[in-house]
């Protein structure tokens, strides 16, 4: 996966897991049982390479969250609820210029010490010495029951990637240079210790010592494949609990195969929008956005390959179940495929229908290529079924496909009419939502959208407080339904697929306790699930 925090729609390319004979293998040193031990396919690359530094971009999945321990997150699967971590509760003060973290004094690091303000303290020094975090931090300081930080201006929209921000000890990092240091023996403050690391699994130890609780999962492995009819057939035997993949007919495949052990919860977590490039006409044409946002039946997009993993979403980008309250009503509902207000919006930017074929007044008919990668088979069905629909309405709609790396070459280099593959994280403060996608500061904004207005908005949100949020994201709002600069279509469904042979207490769409992503299992997501589940023999 990109380093940039965009995501490419099922650029998570399809894990699966080893044989069951050594997925499920233990030495003498693990656990002797595998009715004890939970198997997540977690990886896509063949090979793994030792890495437990959590200020690593290529740290392996479990050092945060089941090594390191974070501050704190926020559920997205529950309308963005408070989680804590080591820190219980956060103040703002000062007009979102300082924040107040107060810990847990229970904490303590896997050697018996406790975990203290000063660390905390030190970990933000450290992050900020070595420029490791983006953030207006000025500084940090022990204050009471936690730590005190203090910002060069409001950091109200900054409060998830503050909380995501892993502990580690003085006395293991004060010397170590981050962009080298592989951390082969991790000492953190969570509820497991490293086990064996080979080049396709990393196990994780249960601490008999954890200071949080009893941790009732004894040893999970992390494994890696790439084969996702492998993964098909070993989590029908139920050798794997855990797993996200783009397997095709999951219900079939999976679902159908032990109805009362093998289950499915997508988790919609970010919303994948058409993006017409405006850097070329005629999507440069408000009236061109609005007829192709309006040519669409989403729910038939949706539906285009594993019915009920994606969700169609409405004009602002935004899902009614999370943001409702934020939404006005005319809103909240995806809108309604109307060909003919299509082509009355199309013909004010110059198009007619003749003869089947949408043209100008040269008689060239509107086209467009839709950007995709073309060896997921999902995305490519998914794009197939937005060019089926706009040829419908005369447009002339194609997807080539291309492979990963040509894909995000086009993309960075602008080279593209449309691209429907990439999709925008919601988080707990909107303003990174609609940055991504609107600025043209961001990164992973690819469309090229300039407007004074909108950077105005987004300044805006980015300095509101809690109270004054909700009226700075209608502002937004309001730019995505009346200007259209992308055209939201669905919510990205993650198939996570889960196994209750072994162990029991899974979050679910009745109980979203956590979000369990087996693509990152990582965080406070990570920590609250496994400290959740218990075996499926226990009596507790």
């Amino acid at each position: 996966m990109s380093a940039r925090t965009r995501t490419v729609a099922s650029v998570v390319s399809a894990v699966a897991v080893l044989s069951a004979g050594t997925a499920a293998c233990t030495s003498g040193e693990e656990a002797s049982s595998t009715s004890s031990v939970l198997t997540v396919a977690a990886y896509s690359q063949p090979t793994l390479q030792a890495n437990f530094n959590p200020f690593s971009p290529n740290a392996l999945r479990g050092t945060v969250g089941l090594v390191y321990e974070q501050l704190f997150d926020f559920n997205t699967a529950d309308k963005n609820q408070f989680m804590p971590g080591l820190a219980t509760k956060y103040t703002w003060g000062a007009g979102g210029r300082s924040l107040h973290l107060s810990l847990d004094s229970r904490a303590k690091w896997s050697d018996g010490t406790r975990l203290t303000a000063d660390d905390v303290v030190f970990t933000f020094t450290f992050m900020k010495a070595h420029k490791l975090l983006a953030l207006p931090l000025t500084t940090v300081v022990a204050d009471g029951d936690g730590v005190t930080l203090s910002f060069s201006s409001p950091a109200y929209s900054q409060i998830q990637q503050l909380g995501r921000v892993a502990v580690v000890p003085r006395k293991q990092w004060a010397n170590q240079n981050p962009d080298t240091y592989i951390n082969r023996n991790p000492m953190g403050s969570g509820p497991y210790s490293l086990g064996r690391v080979t080049g396709q699994q990393v196990s994780f130890q249960a601490r008999k010592d954890y200071w949080r609780q009893s941790v009732p999962v004894k040893q999970i492995n992390y494994v890696t494949t790439s084969s996702t009819n492998l993964l098909a057939q070993q989590m029908v035997r139920h050798e794997v609990d855990l797993a996200y993949a783009g397997i095709p007919n999951l219900k079939s495949q999976y679902l159908d195969k032990d109805p009362a052990h093998n289950h499915l919860w997508p988790i919609r977590a970010s919303m994948k929008p058409l993006l017409l490039n405006l850097r070329r006409a005629p999507f440069d044409n408000v009236h061109v956005r609005k007829g192709i946002a309006l040519a669409l039946d989403r729910a038939k997009v949706a539906n285009a390959y594993n019915p009920g993993v994606y969700q169609a979403v409405g004009p602002t980008g935004l899902t009614a179940q999370s943001w409702g309250s934020l939404i006005p009503d005319a809103d909240k509902e995806p809108l309604t495929q109307n060909r003919t207000a299509a082509l009355q919006e199309l013909a004010q930017a110059g198009y007619t229908l003749k003869g089947g074929r949408l043209v100008d007044a040269k008689g060239k008919q509107l086209s467009l290529e839709i950007l995709t990668v073309s060896t997921f088979a999902d995305g490519m069905a998914y794009a197939q079924e937005v060019a089926d629909q706009l040829s419908q309405s005369g447009i002339k709609a194609t997807v080539p496909g291309e492979a990963p790396s040509a894909y995000v070459a086009d993309e960075g280099k602008h080279n593209f009419d449309a691209v429907f593959g990439d999709a925008y994280v919601y988080g707990s403060n909107l303003y990174n939502f609609y940055w991504s996608m609107l600025s043209p500061d961001s990164p992973q904004s690819v469309i090229g959208w300039k407007d004074a207005g909108t950077t105005a908005a987004l300044d805006a949100l980015a300095k509101a407080d809690p109270s004054g949020q909700a009226q700075a994201t209608q502002a937004l709002e309001k730019i995505m339904t009346d200007q259209v600069p992308t055209i939201p279509v669905v919510v990205k469904g993650t198939p996570y697929m889960y196994s209750t042979t072994r162990f029991t207490g899974w979050p679910s769409e009745k109980n979203p306790y956590t979000t369990p992503d087996p693509g990152a299992v990582s965080g406070v997501y990570a920590e609250k699930l496994f400290l959740s589940l218990r075996p499926a023999n226990s009596k507790g």
